[in-house]
């Protein structure tokens, strides 16, 4: 019958097809850019607070490290005098129990015994 008009309504599909997918390619080329938009954005304010986060771990591990460095020195400077008082602390136990009690004691009697009559006299006289 009319072959260019089967051809011609074929053509228009087809030309609305094209279109249609035209529109479809320029969206999502639109919300790509707006996607990549959206992560740079994001990409910009976080990477700044990141680095600061680390800069400040940095510093923190320096003072760990200043700590730790004092607190193995405080340790060794401890072990060093105890290790030095060590002999001393011992003699001093030593001389301590060497010590007679029993006669010290005795002799605490003793002085007792002399100078309470003098406190006695001095007590009267005043």
């Amino acid at each position: 019958m009319y072959p260019e008009y089967e051809n011609t309504e074929l053509l228009r599909q087809l030309l609305a097809y094209q279109k249609k997918e035209a529109r479809h390619a320029r969206v999502t080329a639109w919300v790509s850019f707006l996607l990549a938009l959206v992560i740079l954005a994001a990409l910009v304010l976080a990477v700044p607070k990141a680095v600061k986060l680390v800069k400040g771990v940095e510093t923190t591990l320096a003072k760990v490290d200043v700590m730790t460095d004092a607190a193995e020195e405080l340790v060794a400077n401890a072990n060093t005098m105890v290790l030095k008082n060590t002999d001393a602390v011992t003699e001093t136990i030593r001389k301590l129990n060497e010590l007679d009690f029993d006669s010290l004691n005795n002799a605490i009697r003793n002085l007792d015994d002399a100078v309470r009559p003098l406190a006695e006299l001095a007590r009267k006289l005043s």
